[in-house]
């Protein structure tokens, strides 16, 4: 069977490195794209093969006939003119003090909503603008640092940050008298971006953080792709330089963060894979290692193609309204992938096809809590 090699730009190199937030000084490979994807089979997926039964057929069908005379009443009336009913609400100011608790039971999707691909790369294609692994959104890198409220770019200092997405400059300078994270001086030079569009009638923010210079100023109204910024090491970023980015809904507030993976538009013909673990009580268990396999992709050197990631944590991260989930990782090229999770004492896998430019879900119910505080991870080595 022939073997054909497809070129994918998206997943960071898979061997184990530090995290860009991470104070340990670990050299990164210097790679800025991953390497080749191979399929072991030339079909992706035989279900997305186009049936026969669309064939047009010779019908003289189509023969017009007098009923398809047309009448007066077919005139169009003024109740088809735009109300200003969808004019987004103002949202409410944040009550100071005030804290954001999500609702941790919810249902069983029977179908997955539309995905809200709405951000773009902040890092130019030709340097490494895909997210660092082993630091992802509600992680804590097996306990080592705080809950991670977005995701890393490791990049180095000078790299431009591009804006992923039209909108308008709310916040340019230092945190060190405004507070943006969790401490004064957290982000170091930030910049923040409202989004012209709105989610669910709720506004929606960008922060880029660790910036060594800032180009733009507040309410300077910025396009897709400009410049406004470059890659730095500034406030907390003691792991080396890095784009630090969130996404925040409903308040420009630390604790209104989601996950940036379900927002960035993946690759070309890759898709990216959200899901929920809870137990049998219906709750969000946290920090159940994953491991996500490919049943037809390998890496360099006929290595498996494989991804590690952990449920959320629970303190001060937020899923999606929707969605509900508590895992997601992105740019997965497509195909079929057994996904496996572990909670100490337990493994359990199911199967699903990740298609390209589309968001698939999977739930894991029944799942027993973790019996220890760092389960054992699926494998024999991280990628």
């Amino acid at each position: 069977m022939a073997k054909w090699i497809i070129h994918w730009a998206g997943i960071a190199l898979a061997t184990l490195t530090a995290s860009a937030c991470n104070p340990r000084n670990i050299e990164r490979a210097v790679t800025l794209r991953p390497p080749a994807v191979q399929y072991v089979t030339p079909t992706l997926t035989p279900t997305v093969t186009p049936s026969s039964t669309v064939t047009p057929t010779a019908s003289n069908t189509y023969t017009p006939s007098p009923t398809t005379t047309h009448t007066p009443t077919s005139t169009f009336t003024s109740t088809f003119t735009p109300t200003a009913t969808f004019t987004p609400t103002p949202f409410p100011t944040r009550v100071p003090g005030a804290t954001y608790t999500p609702v941790s039971i919810y249902g069983s999707l029977s179908m997955i909503p539309q995905e809200h691909f709405w951000m773009h790369r902040p890092i130019p294609s030709e340097n490494q603008d895909f997210i660092e692994p082993t630091y992802r959104y509600g992680s804590t890198q097996g306990g080592t640092l705080r809950p991670h409220h977005g995701v890393d770019f490791a990049n180095d200092r000078g790299t431009p940050v591009l804006s992923t997405n039209a909108g308008m400059v709310v916040f340019a300078g230092t945190d060190s008298t405004t507070k943006l994270g969790p401490e004064p001086g957290f982000y170091g030079r930030a910049v923040v971006v409202q989004l012209q569009q709105a989610f669910l009638h709720q506004p929606v923010y960008v922060l880029y953080g660790h910036l060594d210079n800032i180009t733009v100023s507040v309410g300077q109204n910025l396009i897709r792709g400009e410049p406004l910024g470059t890659v730095g090491g500034s406030g907390i970023a003691r792991g080396g330089s890095h784009l630090h980015l969130e996404v925040r809904v409903g308040h420009n507030d630390y604790r209104a963060t989601r996950n940036p993976e379900l927002w960035l538009q993946p690759y070309p013909g890759w898709g990216t894979l959200a899901g929920r673990v809870t137990d049998s009580h219906g709750n969000l268990v946290p920090m159940a290692d994953i491991t996500i396999q490919a049943k037809e992709l390998s890496e360099a050197a006929n290595k498996p193609f494989r991804r590690y990631l952990t449920t959320y944590v629970t303190e001060t991260i937020n899923p999606d309204e929707i969605l509900g989930e508590n895992f997601t990782v992105s740019d997965l090229p497509a195909g079929r992938y057994r996904i496996s999770v572990n909670t100490g004492n337990k493994i359990r896998s199911q199967e699903i096809d990740i298609l390209p430019s589309r968001l698939a879900w999977l739930e894991f119910r029944d799942v027993p809590p973790l019996t220890t505080a760092n389960p054992t991870m699926i494998g024999t080595s991280v990628p």
